[in-house]
This record gives structure tokens, sequence and C-alpha cells, in this order.
């Protein structure tokens, strides 16, 4: 069974690399968005103005569907939501399939040697073909290899959000455990002076029971204070 991954690009974590992967997708989206919308609409030759009019269209309509599943994987990965992350999980997967899609279209059913640049004739036809070749082959092996590595680390994290990691995190366990701290402290007594020169709790925020003859007594703990302290304990143990 494959395991999900536990770091992006060798150091950094996944839930990073989740936020990188959505960030880089939006703005793709909005870019293809953009240009077919000069294009088509406003009559201003941009960025793929010499591809046919249905794919153009087509590619729009695609990153326009795939607005409100990339917000889905903002407010999941703010969350921690795994059903958003599912569902953006399936969208990149359509993506990556239609991506897939064009590459063996282009290879199947287009010669790149028919657009070979001036510079590389100058070395010959042989040559040049065959090096357009291969610098095609290795672009669309390195292009499907970078998918799938994005496909991997968004189900890594949907595993890891189903494992039991949707929790607040360990920053919002460090909060916690200096807000609990905090309040042990000011739920703590202060001794100060009696009346028989003893110490006598002087606790303000919690109960407290005099001492005798001025023996200080001991401050329990409130409610709400074992409620947090018991908190931070389970979810220490559900992130270990």
């Amino acid at each position: 069974m494959v395991q999900p991954m536990n770091q992006f690009c060798c150091g950094c974590s996944v839930i990073f690399g989740a936020k990188i992967i959505i960030a880089v997708n939006l703005l793709q989206n909005i870019f293809y968005i953009a240009t077919t919308t000069s294009n088509i609409i406003l009559k201003i030759p941009t960025f793929g103005f010499s591809t046919s009019l249905v794919e153009q269209t087509f590619n729009a309509a695609l990153c326009l569907l795939g607005l409100p599943f990339i917000a889905a994987a903002i407010w999941g990965v703010m969350y921690r939501l795994e059903t958003n992350m599912r569902l953006y999980l399936l969208y990149l997967t359509v993506s990556c399939g239609v991506n897939l899609a064009y590459i063996i279209h282009a290879f199947a059913l287009q010669d790149v040697c028919s657009s070979i640049p001036a510079v590389l004739l100058e070395h010959g036809s042989a040559f040049a073909c065959g090096f357009m070749r291969i610098v095609a082959l290795a672009g669309s092996v390195l292009v499907i290899g970078l998918q799938l590595y994005c496909l991997f680390t968004i189900w890594s994290l949907c595993e890891d959000f189903k494992a039991g990691s949707s929790g607040m995190g360990l920053p919002g366990l460090l909060k916690m455990g200096r807000e609990s701290q905090s309040t042990w402290k000011y739920a703590a007594p202060h001794h100060g002076e009696g009346l028989f020169d003893g110490p006598l709790p002087a606790a303000y925020g919690a109960f407290s029971s005099p001492g005798i003859g001025g023996a200080g007594g001991s401050s329990a703990e409130t409610s709400t204070t074992r409620c947090q302290r018991t908190r931070v304990e389970a979810e220490l143990c559900r992130v270990r």
C-alpha cells in the first residue's frame, strides 16, 4: 500500500506544499481566464491567440469551474477539513487528466518538426528535428511528473486529515498551552502575612481554604482550568 508523504520537497511540511499548489493553481486559472477574455471578448491578442476558439473556450470554462474547488481547498487548508480537500483532489485529478490528453494529442496528431526555429535549421534538418523531439519528450515527462507529485501531495494531506490531524495543530496547542499556563499562574495563591505571622492564601479566581493557626491552605483548581488541561493533553496525545 502506498504510504502518504510526510515532507514536501525534502524539508517542507505537507500543508505548506498544499498551500503552494493551491496558490499556483489559482494564479494559473486566473491567467487563462484573463487571456481568453482578452482574445475572444475584447479582441486583444494575447497569449494563446492562435489557438482554436473551441480550445480556448474549453480551457476558460475548466478554469472557471475550478475556482469554487480552489476556494473550498483554501478553506479546507485553513481549518483542516478533509471533505474540502477531497473535492479539490477530484478537480485536480480531472485537470491533470485533461493536460495529459493534450500532451497525447500533441504527440499523436502533430509533428514537432514542422515548427523548427531557424537557428536550429542552420545545423541541419535531421539534427534540428531530433533535438526538437527530445526537448518535447523531456518537457512532457517533466510536466506529467510534476502533476503526479502535486496529486500525491494533496492526497497525502487528505490522508493526514483523515488520520486525525484535523485538530488545532501544533501552533494551536502551543497557544492553548500558554493560555493554560497563564490561567494556572492567575489561579495560584499569593501568600501574604497573616494575623499570626503565618502565610495565608490570598487567591483571586480560585477556591482556597484558610489554614489553622496561621498555616496556609492549598488552592484547588477551578473547573475551567481542569477542562483546559484535559483538552491540551488530549490534543498532544492525538498528535503523537
